[in-house]
Parts: C-alpha cells; structure tokens; sequence
C-alpha cells in the first residue's frame, strides 16, 4: 500500500521526469519543490517506490524514472481528481460554424489542431457510417438490370450502392420504394434502416430485392477502411528516443494501420481513457494514448486519440480532450 508521502514523491518524479527527461535525484526533489523532509527520508521512500516497481533505478545515474507502472498509478490519480465533463472549446466551435458542411476538412484540421496544441501526434477516426442519420434516399436506374442507390448522410457524406435488378422491376415500383424508405427512415441512422430491412413486406415490391439492396449495402460499408485522419507525425518521432529507429518504425506503422483503428473502437468511450505502453500492444513500447469520443452537432460522432511518449504531459492532454 502505497503512502500519501510515497505517493507525493512518485507524482513529483513523474511530472519532473516528463519535464526534463532525465532520472530523477533526491536533492533535484528536495531544491525543485521545497519539500519538508531530509534528503534521506526522500532516498529511503524512493527505495520503497522502487521495490513495489513504481520507479526504475538507470545504470547512469543515482536517480529513478517512473516505471510502466509508475505512469499508470499517477495517471489513474490524475483522471480521479479531474472532473471530466465535457466543456465546449471556443476555437474548436468557431471552426465549426464556418466549415459544417464539409465533414472530412473539418476533421482534418481537428487532427491537426489537437496534435498542435498538445505537441503530440493526433489520431481522428472518421464517423461509423452505420451511426450516420440519413438526410435523404435516391434510386437511379442506370440501365435495364442497373440500379443505383444514391443516400444522402445529413453531415453532408453520400453512399453510392449499385445493385443488379430483373427486368420486369418498373419505374413506378422504384419510385413507391424511394417514398417509402424517404417517410419510415429520414433523419435515422444507417443501421436502424439495414436492422429493418429484412422486415419489411411490402406488396408493390418483390421482397427479393430488398434482400438484395441491404446485402450490396451491408457489403459495400463493410468493404470500406475506416476514415482515419493523422496530425503530427513528426511530433512523436521527435518526442521519442531517436536511438530506437526501429521502435520508432514499428509505432508509425501500427498508427498508419488499421489497428490503431480496432483499438480506439474497442476501448474508447465517452471519457477520456489512458493506455500505457503494453496495454496497447505486447510488442510496442514507450508510447502511452489518450483517447475520448468526439460529438459534433448531435449526429456526427467518432473516436480521436493524442499518441505521444509513455512520459508525456497527461495533465494538458486530458485538459485538451476534455473539450469533446
């Protein structure tokens, strides 16, 4: 059980070590932050933090870094004693008014004010399109045994679904169809028209195509790669240790993959969340995310992530994040 002196100290050498990036001493403590206690008291209680693997002792120097564990202990302090309800960002809303049209601009800039902001590399997961609220829905027939869907997104985004049709299918049943899905499914998402779907029976339509429509629309949004916006590559290569290139390499390339992707789906949520080295990846270390969801006008939502070194500025992370 850690003590509140113990825990004192540890939080002091997290935060200096984040600072100045190197171990830190008994006396650096002591001069740096005017604590009431001997040299030696401070020696001994940095013993103790070491011997339950909150501090690592280097082979360079005298001092002790935080451990993995170490991070993580302050980090769970630090998220217990900031209130994380959502404040609104004044630069973030202005940002907004001028560009809510064009959802992809508006995201990007976000990744790269956020990674500008924070010093940090950004990660922005474009909205789950099953989560989008449909605007409007069109039918196009190309040619005899061609149709095309055309659906509008009310964040402005258009899903284009081509379906192969018989003959026999008239204008006039497609145009029925058109109304009927414009008046039960208008400002609802995506996925409450695909889960209803199979359901409907309609009499002026053969159920086959509806069958055939929701497989070529499930199909197609399945197919597609998540949109996934990345702000400030260079930040992290410059926040991490340059001697391990290819640790380095190995970080780029997860955060340029599609796993960075499925880890912020699995364990982002409405607050903010901290990973720390192996929690995200047995084979990546020295890298720590701050994830929250983003919430943009009530129906545009999604995933983003601040990706910097496991000694990293949690403190103006969390701050930042907790305007979304």
């Amino acid at each position: 059980m850690i003590t509140e002196r113990q825990l004192q100290i540890l939080n002091v050498i997290v935060e200096d070590y984040v600072e100045l990036g190197q171990p830190i001493g008994s006396k650096s403590i002591i001069e740096r932050h005017q604590l009431p206690i001997s040299p030696a008291t401070v020696r001994n209680e940095m013993k103790q933090l070491e011997d339950l693997d909150l501090l690592e002792k280097t082979h360079t120097s005298s001092g002790r870094i935080p451990s993995e564990s170490g991070i993580r202990h302050y980090v769970d302090q630090l998220l217990k004693s900031k209130s994380q309800s959502k404040k609104s960002a004044n630069w973030f809303n202005q940002f907004h008014d001028e560009n809510q049209y064009d959802v992809n601009a508006m995201l990007k800039w976000l990744a790269l004010e956020i990674s500008n902001r924070s010093h940090y590399t950004t990660v922005v997961l474009g909205p789950n399109k099953f989560s989008r609220y449909i605007f409007e829905i069109h039918f196009v027939r190309v040619n005899p045994t061609h149709l095309m869907s055309v659906i509008v997104f009310t964040d402005g985004y258009v899903e284009k679904i081509h379906v192969q049709v018989l003959e026999s299918l008239n204008q006039q049943q497609i145009e029925k169809l058109m109304n009927f899905l414009n008046q039960h499914f208008k400002q609802n998402t995506l996925s409450t028209m695909i889960n209803t779907l199979e359901s409907l029976t309609l009499s002026f339509i053969d159920h086959n195509f509806i069958k055939k429509f929701k497989h070529a629309l499930l199909t197609q949004i399945n197919n597609q790669s998540e949109e996934m916006f990345l702000g400030g590559k260079m930040h992290l290569i410059e926040a991490m240790d340059v001697t391990n290139i290819t640790m380095i390499q190995s970080i780029l390339k997860y955060l340029e993959s599609e796993r960075i992707a499925q880890f912020l789906n699995e364990t982002t949520n409405d607050s903010i969340s901290v990973n720390i080295g192996q929690e995200i990846n047995k084979d990546l270390h020295g890298i720590s995310i701050v994830s929250t969801n983003y919430e943009i006008s009530g129906d545009i939502s999604g995933h983003l992530a601040v990706i910097g070194p496991t000694a990293m500025h949690y403190n103006k992370v969390i701050q930042l994040l907790n305007h979304f």
